[in-house]
């Protein structure tokens, strides 16, 4: 049998391939690989490579009697339609494999450069 951190490397159904950065080729093909078979696999490996889906954003109709039209803000997750829902999913699910398929001071990275764009 192999050793943990070969073990770790390969990855399971249930869990992502850990990135040994010696190898990062044969893990891209490999987390690739992993994502595709998911749910929305496609939506995810998209997630990954563009960063988050950006906050889906409606505009209030004016008050009655007003020509002042509000400004747009921030759906509340009640107002998300289907497709919203599965973006949000994604990028959800984005952030949870390679929070567990890359060493914590490479997700640590990314997740900081990524809290600058919000």
């Amino acid at each position: 049998m192999g050793s943990n951190e070969e073990t770790n490397a390969a990855g399971t159904d249930t869990r992502p391939p850990m990135l040994v950065e010696s190898d990062y080729d044969s893990w891209k093909i490999r987390i690739h690989r992993y994502i595709r078979g998911k749910p929305n696999g496609k939506l995810i490996w998209k997630s990954i490579q563009n960063g988050p889906t950006p906050h889906p954003m409606i505009t209030d109709p004016p008050p009655t009697d007003s020509t002042i039209v509000p400004a747009p803000r921030k759906k509340l997750d009640s107002e998300f339609n289907e497709e919203e829902n599965k973006l949000e999913m994604a990028d959800t699910q984005a952030e949870i494999i390679l929070s567990q398929g890359l060493p914590r001071h490479i997700f640590n990275n990314l997740h900081l450069d990524s809290s600058h764009h919000c």
